[in-house]
């Protein structure tokens, strides 16, 4: 599995340049002087979005495509991969069993990923046999996969995983307060975290409750990892909780440069840093 730190390129949707023109510059802006990154612009994508109807690599030359037919979407706003894959000139493997997968809902480290159950409710045929479906998420990315409980979706409209947790290393993950979550939440992660003996540093979050329930404001844990620097998502309000979260992230993240980005204006609309970045190892 190819790390996003071990990337050398990172891709945006040409319609996050079009839409939000102030939050791209500052994005820009803020990989310039890493001449080491590249910067792309992603052609025939719908929207912002990036990361979600993408290929994820899992080795220099193999990129993964999963179905990209998200629940929570209406038909008519799905990005078509195909034709972002074809007007990209990208060379893609399929996944051979022809499930409906989310990027942002596969965190990675090297040899494993972690997904939420949201992932049964995208793939109907597996429900009564969960387990064949992660045995053939598995054999796709060649990776162990562990799976945790996904928020309701009146909670979390997308459900991923990008959105509740990060690998800082093999054996430390970075999340969500587990104080501050929901019962089912906080003990299905207490389970995992003893069952595969990782460490876990919390991260501040909150709710944004003045627009709806599709926003994503208040959710640290989507940051961009790139090489090694990480845009991290700061917010307008409270000033308090971006301080908190900086600094826990500067501490779990020593070698890294951390960039602050204020994304509020994205995150209205249901997504932060990894949503609408792509990675890759050219």
């Amino acid at each position: 599995m190819i790390l996003d730190s071990e990337c050398n390129t990172v891709y945006f949707s040409e319609k996050l340049k079009e839409h939000f023109p102030r939050e791209f510059k500052n994005i820009s802006d803020a990989i310039a002087p890493f001449d080491y990154i590249k910067l792309k612009l992603l052609k025939g994508t719908k929207d912002e979005w990036a990361r979600d109807y993408m290929p994820i690599q899992t080795a220099e030359k193999r990129l993964i495509k999963f179905r990209y037919q998200p629940s929570y979407e209406p038909r008519a706003r799905w990005t078509e991969s195909k034709k972002v894959i074809k007007a990209n000139r990208l060379r893609t493997n399929f996944s051979e069993h022809n499930i409906n997968l989310d990027g942002g809902n596969v965190v990675k480290w090297k040899d494993k990923v972690i997904i939420t159950d949201r992932v049964l409710q995208e793939n109907h045929t597996y429900e009564k046999c969960p387990s064949l479906l992660y045995e053939r998420i598995s054999e796709d990315l060649q990776a162990e996969v562990i799976v945790i409980k996904a928020h309701r979706e009146k909670d979390d409209m997308t459900g991923h995983a990008d959105g509740m947790l990060r690998f800082v290393n093999e054996k430390t993950l970075i999340g969500n307060r587990l104080s501050d979550e929901c019962e089912p939440i906080r003990e299905n992660i207490a389970q995992m975290l003893k069952g595969h003996q990782f460490h876990y540093i919390d991260l501040p979050f909150f709710e944004d409750t003045t627009v709806n329930h599709y926003s994503a404001i208040g959710t640290y844990t989507n940051f961009l990892e790139i090489a090694d620097i990480i845009l991290f998502p700061v917010f307008n309000h409270p000033k308090e909780k971006n301080q908190e979260a900086l600094e826990i992230i500067k501490n779990s993240f020593p070698k890294r440069k951390i960039i602050p980005i204020n994304i509020d204006a994205v995150g209205k609309h249901g997504g932060l840093m990894n949503c609408i970045s792509w990675c890759l190892k050219e």
